[in-house]
């Protein structure tokens, strides 16, 4: 019988089961070990370029119905929770918290604003007035309500009295139909808007000496 000639070991391209999966453990090692690696470095520089983010407590001065007033708070922290909670200026109500009734309205840099979506911190160097410094005689605009009976629950009261100094300070002679444009961001859920449109107009006689 002629000799054959011994195959090669392994199959006709000489490489064994046994090698190839040798060779592929060993390049996936080789790729888990030098992937997070590789991929690190774009990780590192995107976490540097980064901004910086405010964290903790950051002091505070506001400039409050003529004064300087100081404190610490975080820089999520709203206008009226520093009012209320750390400068102890309750005039502004919690109502609605969303900036759709009016009840927590203070007047920043001559302009009525909704201090539960205002952060405290954009307010720093401005000149802010809460319904405390309001003249309560009978030249004032909370006189003005009283004598009309533009309240009833009384919970939106504070952000129209706001509202309408801001408006008269603007426009002291006004009509009605200015009076419902400026006043037109407070909602009174009783409905006493006739007594607080006539409270408006009359505040605007008493501020003249009429």
């Amino acid at each position: 019988m002629a000799d054959h000639e011994p195959r090669p070991k392994g199959g006709p391209t000489g490489h064994s089961r046994r090698d190839f999966l040798r060779g592929s453990g060993l390049a996936a090692a080789t790729a888990v070990l030098t992937g997070p690696v590789i991929e690190a470095v774009p990780e590192a520089a995107a976490a540097e370029s980064e901004p910086k983010v405010l964290s903790g407590e950051v002091s505070l001065t506001l400039q409050i119905n003529g004064k300087d007033m100081t404190c610490k708070v975080e820089p999520r922290c709203t206008l009226l929770d520093t009012l209320r909670h750390r400068l102890d200026i309750t005039g502004p109500k919690r109502v609605c918290d969303r900036a759709s009734c009016g009840a927590c309205t203070v007047i920043l840099d001559g302009d009525p604003v909704y201090s539960c979506t205002t952060l405290a911190v954009s307010c720093e160097g401005r000149k802010i007035e809460t319904l405390e410094s309001f003249d309560t005689g009978e030249k004032g605009v909370p006189h003005a309500f009283v004598q009309n009976d533009g309240l009833m629950c009384g919970y939106c009261t504070p952000g129209f009295v706001t509202a309408c100094k801001a408006l008269l300070d603007k426009n002291p002679n006004p009509t009605l139909e200015d009076v419902k444009r400026g006043l037109d961001g407070n909602i009174c859920r009783c409905g006493t808007y006739i007594g607080v449109f006539q409270a408006a107009l009359d505040a605007a006689k008493a501020m003249k000496g009429a």
